[in-house]
Order: C-alpha cells, then sequence, then structure tokens
C-alpha cells in the first residue's frame, strides 16, 4: 500500500511528546513491511539539518491561498530514521514555523489550517493514487475536511484514517479560519460538521471533530482510552461523535531500535533481557552509578525513583509533587526530567526545585534532553506515571525495556500496559509493575513504599519483576499489523463519510 501520513511532529526532529515518536514509529516498521509510508510534517526552524540526509528541494514554489492572497511555499524531501520525510517551507509573513518551538502560539490553529492546506495542495500536485490518508490529532484533521469538500476529484485517495492521541486538545478557532483557507467557515456550523458540541459557543470550530466526522475510520492509541472517551467525564463532548465514528483503540508501541538497552550508545553499561541475571544487574548499578556521580547525587545505595513526563495538568502533577517528599521519607532518592508550557504548573517545579537544590538525594531538570531521557531510563530502580488520564503512554513502555520497573495509576493505556506484581487477578507472567487505582497522595504514598520495601528486602521479588518487565513486547510489530488490518477494513468497507457528505449535501 502507498500510505502518507501528515502530522505536526516527527522524531527525534521535531518533537514535543509522544506524538513524534508515535509517527516515527509505525511508519518505520510499515515501511519494514514493504510499504510505501510518505510522512508530511512543516520544515521548522528549529530542525537540525544535520539530522537529515538527502536533503533537497523537491518542489521550489508552489503556491497557497490564504484570506485571498496566495503565498510561496516549497517542498523538501528528506530520509531521517529510515523513512521518507516531505517538509513544508512555508514562506509564510507571519514566520509559522520558524519559531523556538512546536506549539504554544495564540495563532496555533491558523499555523496548522494552514500547513493542512499547503499539505493537500502539495499532494494534488504530485497526482499520485493513495491508499491511505493517515492523520494525526487535531493539528491535521482540517486534511480530511479540505480532501472531501474541495479536492476530492483532484486527489485520489481510498480511505482516510483519524488518529487521536489526546483528545482534550482539540483546536478550537472561529469560522474566519477556516475562511483563511478557503473553506466556507460559517456553513461549518452545524452540529453534523464541525461545530464545537459545546453550546455556550455556537460559533466555535473545532478540527478535531473535524476528523472523527469526516475520516473513514478513527482511532485512538490504546483499548481502554478508547472505552474512557466514549464517557462524558473523558469525551470531553465528543463522546457521541466518537460512538458514530465507531472508535476502536490501537496500543501504541515504542521503536525498538531507538529505545534498546543492549545497543544504546548512551548509556555505559548495555544489557539485554537474554543476558544473565547477574549481566543485567552490573549493568543497570554501572548506569546508576555513573549518572549519580555525573549529577553529585547520594552516593549510598538507596533505590532510585523518578518520572520522565511533560508536567500538564493530565500528568498528575499534584502527585508528582507529593512523590517527592514520600519517596525521601521512604529513603529514597527521585530524579523528575520534564518541561511545561503552563506557566502556574512551572512557577510550582521551579519553587520544588528551589526547595531541594541542596538535597543530594533528587535532581530536578526542566528542560528535556534525549540523552539524559536514556541515561534516567536506564539508571532508575522505578519509573512513576501517576497520570489522572495517560490515552497510552510510553515513558512506561520504554522503562518496562531498559528494566525499570513502573509505578502506574490505572487509567488509560497504563491500564493495559502495566499489571501489579501482587495482583492474583493476573497470570503471574504478565504481572511486571506496581499500579494503584484512586489519584491521591495516600494511595500514591502507599504503592511507593510498597515497591521500596519491595527493593529493601526481597531482592529476589524485584529481579523477577525486572526480568519479567525486559521481557514485554511492545514493539511496533503488533501495532502495524493492527493498523494495516484497519486500513485494509476501510477498502473493503463502504466508506462512512459518502453517507455523511450525502446527509449534509
Amino acid at each position: 500500500m502507498r500510505i502518507v501520513q501528515i502530522a505536526a511532529e516527527f522524531a527525534p526532529i521535531a518533537k514535543a511528546g509522544g506524538l513524534g515518536e508515535v509517527v516515527l514509529g509505525l511508519s518505520r516498521e510499515l515501511g519494514a513491511q514493504h510499504h510505501s509510508v510518505d510522512i508530511i510534517i512543516p520544515k521548522y526552524s528549529l530542525i537540525d539539518p544535520k539530522t537529515l540526509q538527502q536533503l533537497k528541494m523537491e518542489i521550489a514554489d508552489f503556491r497557497c491561498q490564504e484570506k485571498g492572497q496566495p503565498i510561496s511555499n516549497a517542498m523538501w524531501s528528506a530520509n531521517a530514521q529510515d523513512c521518507s520525510l516531505h517538509l513544508l517551507e512555508a514562506r509564510h509573513p507571519a514566520g509559522y514555523f520558524h519559531r523556538d518551538r512546536i506549539y504554544g502560539f495564540a495563532d496555533d490553529a491558523a499555523r496548522f489550517l494552514y500547513f493542512s492546506r499547503a499539505a493537500m495542495e502539495y499532494l494534488k500536485l504530485k497526482n499520485e493514487p493513495i491508499d491511505v490518508l493517515h492523520l494525526h490529532d487535531w493539528h491535521a484533521a482540517a486534511c480530511a475536511v479540505i480532501l472531501k469538500d474541495l479536492l476530492s476529484r483532484e486527489i485520489k485517495v481510498k480511505s482516510v484514517v483519524y488518529t487521536i492521541h489526546n483528545l482534550e486538545y482539540q483546536g478550537k478557532c472561529a469560522a474566519h479560519d477556516l475562511d483563511a483557507i478557503g473553506l466556507s467557515g460559517s456553513s461549518y456550523l452545524t452540529s453534523a460538521r464541525l461545530q464545537d458540541p459545546d453550546s455556550r459557543y455556537p460559533h466555535t470550530i473545532n478540527l478535531m471533530k473535524g476528523g472523527i466526522v469526516y475520516a473513514d475510520a478513527v482511532n485512538t492509541v490504546s483499548p481502554t482510552y478508547a472505552k474512557e472517551i466514549l464517557t462524558p467525564k473523558r469525551g470531553y463532548g465528543l463522546a457521541p461523535f466518537l460512538k458514530k465514528a465507531k472508535l476502536i483503540g490501537i496500543l501504541n508501541g515504542i521503536d525498538a531500535a531507538i529505545w534498546n538497552s543492549a545497543t544504546d550508545p548512551m548509556l555505559a553499561g548495555r544489557y539485554s533481557a537474554d543476558d544473565s541475571s547477574a549481566k543485567i544487574v552490573k549493568a543497570k548499578n554501572a548506569n546508576k552509578e555513573l549518572f549519580k556521580k555525573r549529577y553529585s547525587l547520594d552516593g549510598q545505595n538507596r533505590p532510585l525513583i523518578g518520572a520522565v513526563t511533560r508536567l500538564a495538568p493530565q500528568k498528575g502533577t499534584d502527585l508528582l509533587l507529593a512523590a517527592v517528599e514520600q519517596t525521601l521519607d521512604a529513603g529514597g532518592s527521585f530524579v523528575l526530567l520534564a518541561s511545561t508550557p503552563v506557566p502556574e504548573i512551572r512557577r510550582q517545579f521551579e519553587q520544588l526545585k528551589e526547595l531541594y537544590k541542596n538535597n543530594p538525594r533528587v535532581l530536578l531538570q526542566y528542560e528535556y534532553n534525549e540523552e539524559l531521557a536514556h541515561q534516567i531510563y536506564a539508571a532508575l530502580d522505578f519509573l512513576l506515571v501517576p497520570s489522572l488520564s495517560e490515552p497510552c503512554g510510553l515513558t512506561q513502555l520504554i522503562a518496562l525495556r531498559y528494566g525499570t520497573i513502573p509505578i502506574v495509576r490505572a487509567t488509560g493505556g497504563l491500564k493495559d500496559t502495566v499489571f501489579d506484581c501482587e495482583d492474583g487477578k493476573v497470570p503471574l507472567e504478565q504481572r511486571n509493575g506496581f499500579v494503584f487505582y484512586e489519584p491521591t497522595a495516600p494511595a500514591l504514598n502507599s504503592v511507593i513504599l510498597r515497591a521500596l520495601n519491595m527493593y529493601k528486602t526481597d531482592h529476589a521479588t524485584h529481579l523477577t519483576i525486572l526480568r519479567r518487565a525486559m521481557r514485554c513486547d511492545y514493539s511496533w510489530k503488533q501495532p502495524a499489523q493492527e493498523y494495516l488490518k484497519l486500513y485494509r477494513k476501510m477498502h473493503s468497507a463502504k466508506p462512512k463519510i459518502s453517507e455523511h457528505l450525502t446527509a449534509i449535501s
């Protein structure tokens, strides 16, 4: 099949979170299975050209209308991480993609609407048949609308698949934002189209809803999250439309080439699930000791708990704040590698850093660093993921692969991938971590005490769970097969979008 993926991120060259990792891992695995995969992302100025191979200009100048004005664009092609990339250079007077980060600007909706229209204009120019147009999150959702309502005769696409990575971020904007890219914005302010479901804001356009309504198939990134977002609490107004779209959950994977403790060049000691217990322990200890020495952490043999995360309310930031003190009280050390675009959360964690600035048992780093992330996963004994909501979560999957035992709250993809080591209802071979349920400080404290008590008093059980964790296969092989099954199902079924367009015409 010929598959075109359109997204805002692609790891590691343009990454703000898990979205970029998913686009990379899925694309690479589909390519390994002999499908043709092209990925379209913006050509952000923050992309280091050294990370790209065979970078060349594919189309020197093509125009895209915004507010009736033609704007020049170029499309570059390159190879990165064994994937075929197409990078849209938007020569926009507002410098849409010439900024110091990917998201977090007042004009984000306008930026990604323009990207969506320009990406579709590029596909029209290419004039090549596409089996699957795979769109990711709200940033690319408008591509489905543009295709079906403007360019269905110019671009030959068999089916459109839309993946929701996080339902909380929906891309809300005004009708005039659609006008700007050539769509009649006011005509989309109906319940059957892109009108936001919140009755308080009847003049708001919801781009994610557009992806849900206009795609031929809709999925999200874990089976449990797919169930959760069909409820009023987690559906954020879109649950009725997700039910109509027959939402399915396909669990994310991790890229087993990038996240591989046996070959990771950033580690002091390398190890794999096939190694002896003695070799694994020796390598883990080497990573831990070098890490502690490098960051002047306490030299005693203490259990090391940590988190690698984006600090947002859904990530359980209050629980993370509580976890530092709880870990220290229980005799452990704590490491946090995180970043946040939220000013209030940033202030809270800066205050935490000031509080513990002279404590050799605490390391708090608030600027993401890829090398440091690899070293933390290998050095930690336990990884904490206390999320209130988690579509899938990649951090716990990486931890498992690195023999770091996850401590997670039972939600979304965390519930699908981590199973409590003391849960008698779960088959013994699946028990690979620690799980708590209530999003409260006492529940968190209880699970931390359980984990650290096992570490201190039952080395044999700790090692058994560590080895069990490393044997978990959360690579992209199985998820890619699930996506291929979905693609093929769309080709054999009557597209629901045709029925939808008939209903609204």
